[in-house]
């Protein structure tokens, strides 16, 4: 039996949370897409194999001759002279942070793919919840892949295959041979889409495709840059959405450059064990409800950070609020009054911290936020709309 239309929509309302702007109905997202798609015909679709080098790893001998003093230089202090850590690295230190992994194959390493490894090293571990600072100042990415050369080559060809199998999107391609492409492949795309923020390109384990970001979505390219393909990138050997991929580390990465003096912040209830962040408007009604979960999500080990998101833009009783919240002395009172937990009155919104609100939504919108609450996870995996406290907690210890 088809269900009928009005509880078709009211499935979809309680799914996504509070809309920005008005709600979105069923297969209208479909048509938004498509609608891009059209202004970037015509489009190449193009099956390939990523091939290997003619070795059996993706370095050659001089990459890692050249990564072992680079790593030691910069990685022993933290991961040991051999990448191996110290014996209980599971644990955690006094401040309540794990130390460094082993990098040698006997830790998680191997979970990543190249592209995520090179990333962490250029950016640190701060986007993802992490204390590993950022290298992209001290070292250039010929040096990052040695590195990554040098401690690979301690795996074992059996984990060094588990790797490879995993990381199918890997690319297996050392940064010295896949630099930016000097030619202009954006540049058609550019023209086509004036005024849209276009990222660099790069390469994808499809020979000679490439992506870009545009905007909060990505662009699939060809080498020459006349096809374009908008969607999403799947790699249906291992089931993974490569495209998420790529949005989960943007998102990462923005979330991770927002100051946190420009949050809310909820600390857990006594040891930290892990971070969310929230993007939250206090007039939406299921970040009201997720508000008033907070204490069981806090007693799980999980600080909250919160973002403004005011989804109406300035229009709207939010964007007042979450001024006058930000405004306040003590934000997490302001915010339990705002979301209506407890009784009390909002200061003046008329302050410097206020600018808060508007990065916040500038924010958003370069995630390419369409509603709240928008949940961010250690990760960058979002989650819109509101998720009752017992599956979000399950969610941010799978993704930590």
């Amino acid at each position: 039996m088809k269900k009928s239309s009005k509880n078709v929509e009211a499935n979809w309302k309680n799914n996504m949370g509070c809309l920005a702007h008005r709600y979105i109905q069923p297969g209208e997202q479909a048509l938004i897409r498509n609608s891009i798609s059209a202004l970037l015909m015509p489009v190449l679709l193009v099956f390939s194999t990523a091939t290997l080098s003619e070795s059996n790893r993706w370095y050659g001998k001089e990459q890692v001759r050249q990564g072992k003093p680079l790593f030691a230089e910069n990685c022993a202090v933290c991961h040991g002279k051999n990448a191996e850590s110290v014996p209980d690295w599971r644990k955690r230190d006094a401040n309540g942070n794990y130390v460094p992994p082993p990098l040698n194959g006997t830790a998680h390493a191997w979970h990543h793919s190249l592209k995520i490894l090179r990333n962490t090293i250029r950016k640190g571990g701060k986007p993802v919840g992490g204390i590993m600072p950022a290298f992209e100042d001290k070292l250039t990415a010929d040096e990052i892949d040695s590195i990554i050369a040098w401690f690979q080559s301690l795996w074992t060809d059996e984990i060094y295959a588990m790797w490879e199998q995993r990381n199918a999107d890997a690319g297996f391609v050392s940064v010295k041979n896949a630099k930016k492409q000097e030619r202009p492949i954006t540049g058609l795309l550019k023209q086509r889409l004036k005024g849209a923020d276009i990222g660099a390109p790069e390469p994808t384990p499809l020979k000679n495709i490439y992506q870009a970001r545009v905007g909060a979505d990505y662009a699939y390219l060809s080498d020459d840059g006349r096809y374009a393909l908008i969607g999403e990138l799947v790699d249906l050997k291992t089931g993974r959405n490569l495209t998420e991929d790529s949005k989960s580390l943007n998102r990462a990465s923005l979330i991770g450059a927002f100051a946190e003096s420009d949050m809310t912040i909820f600390p857990a209830s006594g040891n930290s064990e892990h971070t969310v962040t929230i993007l939250t408007d206090t007039d939406c009604p299921f970040c009201q409800k997720l508000h008033k979960e907070l204490p069981e999500i806090l007693d799980a080990g999980i600080t909250v950070r919160y973002i403004p998101f005011p989804r109406n833009g300035s229009k709207g009783k939010g964007y007042a609020d979450l001024k006058s919240v930000w405004c306040a002395g003590d934000r997490q009172a302001a915010m339990n009054i705002a979301t209506g937990i407890k009784q009390g009155k909002l200061p003046s919104g008329d302050c410097t911290a206020a600018s808060a609100v508007d990065k916040g939504f500038q924010l958003g919108t370069k995630i390419g936020l369409r509603g709240t609450p928008a949940i961010i996870l250690s990760n960058g995996q979002m989650i819109e709309g509101y998720l009752p406290a017992k599956q979000l907690a399950q969610l941010v210890r799978t993704a930590s």
